[in-house]
């Protein structure tokens, strides 16, 4: 699906429209709402035209769109060339692209082939800032970082490719503050949903059939099982010190310890919802959305940490679906940056230096066949700051083996096999105003009502169902149609309408005439 050149021009006259397209629109003016509407519109207008019912949006989807994921996610096509089936788009779906009924359907459907971000009302940015300042209390960056940065003498490379190892570090060290603080906030999780038979798959992707599903998990808390409150009780508050703050060791003893700790521990998988006033919403569908999104996680995190050779495999290939080489040496300026954000991996990388193993087999083996160098030697002549040499100097050689996404894939691996274990059949919802924690939702996992609702959105975006709007009726009218941006050329609406207005004039007969006699 090709926007026009007239709806492109359009986009691009947004004042708030971000350069690459992608994130939500930020509005910096009153009249952002409105031009918002007068690009977005004219596309779907395009896209969803009634011929009988000029003017107003069909509530089917077109039979020239083959599927929401085909059309706008990846936009699949056929290299002409070599016959290679190519994506323009985003080959992968979050999980919150599979709520498509937190709201009304027929808006995501819309939404969907407007290709238009979503536009960002104020709160939403609320929303953002307390996320971070809760991710800032648990995992506090250190108080020196940002005067470090500044006097590195080597540019710290911000491409999406380091930006991405960033992540994935910072995943790593929030799985290990897991179990040495407690809880853990903003956690990566994925796991890949066959297109054809609309499960999750139970392991690696086996083809490209099997589509990656991302995530970010809120909060993830250690609690106790005997109590009825969530609160969070570190499994060792000593762990790092006893493990010589050295990760290798510290996989050695964690497997035990979890093992020792079930029955007494669990940890409870969470979202953070956050409010302009203390109340949850009133509509259902909303909290059940939001229910549905917690139970994504844990079933991710269970399907991750069933086998940390599996992991490991689910790892390489969402690196490798995004597009990332995982044998690309990470810069040696970046390695030096995050050592100084978290130094647990400092020992692994003297194993890396040194051409050692790690102790993840599969890892080990890979680079016993592929040996690399790696050329951290560069930094000795480029680094003269006394502090940075002093802390670092010993690293500043030609190592036996690179580090690479390949190596945090091993890791992280190893660490989620020693999460899933402690899971708990207890998920919850935390809600916030402001930085008040006015209520928590606590209820269990279903298995059962997560494997339908999988297949129901999968169905959705893989075109094998048609859209199911909101039930037409006058209480689902008021409430979701009233700041929906197609209430004015909603069709369904319209009709949904003219039907309740008929009974409704029929129902007054009916009760006159047996008034009457």
């Amino acid at each position: 699906m090709k926007l026009t050149d007239r709806e492109m021009r359009a986009i691009d006259k947004l004042p708030f429209m971000q350069t690459d397209g992608s994130g939500p629109l930020q509005p910096q003016s009153p009249r952002a709402k409105k031009e918002y509407l007068n690009a977005k519109l004219p596309i779907v207008r395009r896209l969803f035209a009634h011929d009988e019912y000029p003017g107003y949006l069909s509530y089917k989807k077109p039979k020239t769109l083959s599927n929401p994921y085909l059309d706008v996610q990846a936009r699949q096509t056929v290299n002409t060339e070599t016959g290679d089936v190519e994506c323009k788009g985003t080959s992968r779906l979050l999980v919150t692209k599979l709520l498509t009924k937190r709201w009304c359907e027929l808006r995501e459907t819309y939404d969907i082939y407007s290709r238009l971000p979503i536009f960002e009302h104020p709160q939403v940015k609320v929303g953002k800032k307390e996320h971070r300042r809760l991710e800032d209390e648990v995992h506090p960056l250190p108080a020196d970082l940002e005067s470090f940065i500044e006097d590195f003498e080597i540019d710290i490379p911000n491409d999406p490719f380091h930006r991405f190892v960033e992540d994935w570090y910072m995943a790593l060290t929030r799985m290990v503050a897991l179990f040495h603080k407690g809880h853990a906030r903003e956690l990566l999780a994925h796991a890949y949903l066959d297109s054809r038979t609309g499960e999750l798959v139970h392991g690696p992707a086996r083809e490209d059939q099997d589509v990656l599903v991302s995530g970010v998990i809120d909060h993830l808390v250690v609690t106790s099982c005997s109590q009825d409150g969530i609160q969070a009780v570190p499994l060792d508050e000593h762990l790092l010190a006893n493990s010589n703050n050295d990760l290798g060791e510290l996989l050695e003893k964690l497997p035990r310890l979890v093992s020792d700790a079930m029955g007494s521990v669990e940890v409870v998988v969470s979202d953070v919802k956050t409010r302009l006033a203390r109340r949850i919403p009133s509509q259902s569908t909303v909290v059940s959305a939001s229910k549905l999104q917690v139970m994504y996680y844990r079933r991710f995190l269970e399907i991750l940490g069933k086998d940390p050779h599996a992991a490991y495999k689910m790892l390489l290939t969402n690196a490798t679906r995004r597009g990332f080489d995982v044998d690309k040496p990470i810069s040696p300026a970046k390695v030096i940056n995050l050592l100084e954000i978290d130094g647990i991996v400092q020992k692994d990388m003297k194993r890396l230096r040194d051409g050692e193993p790690i102790g993840f087999v599969p890892f080990d083996e890979y680079y016993n066949k592929h040996p690399q160098q790696y050329g951290m030697d560069t930094l000795d002549s480029k680094i003269t700051d006394l502090r940075t040499r002093q802390k670092y100097k010993e690293f500043f050689v030609e190592w036996n083996s690179p580090v690479t996404l390949r190596y945090l894939a091993a890791r992280m691996a190893q660490l989620h096999a020693c999460i899933a274990p402690l899971l708990s059949q207890k998920l919850m919802v935390e809600y916030y105003c402001g930085d008040y924690n006015f209520h928590n939702v606590l209820f269990r996992y279903d298995r059962d009502e997560l494997q339908a609702q999988t297949f129901d959105s999968a169905m959705f975006w893989f075109g094998k169902r048609e859209v199911e709007p909101i039930k037409p009726n006058v209480k689902n009218f008021a409430t979701y149609c009233r700041y929906c941006d197609y209430e004015s050329v909603c069709l369904w609406k319209k009709q949904g309408k003219d039907m309740c207005r008929s009974l409704g004039n029929e129902l007054d007969r009916t009760v006159a005439e047996e008034t009457a006699s």
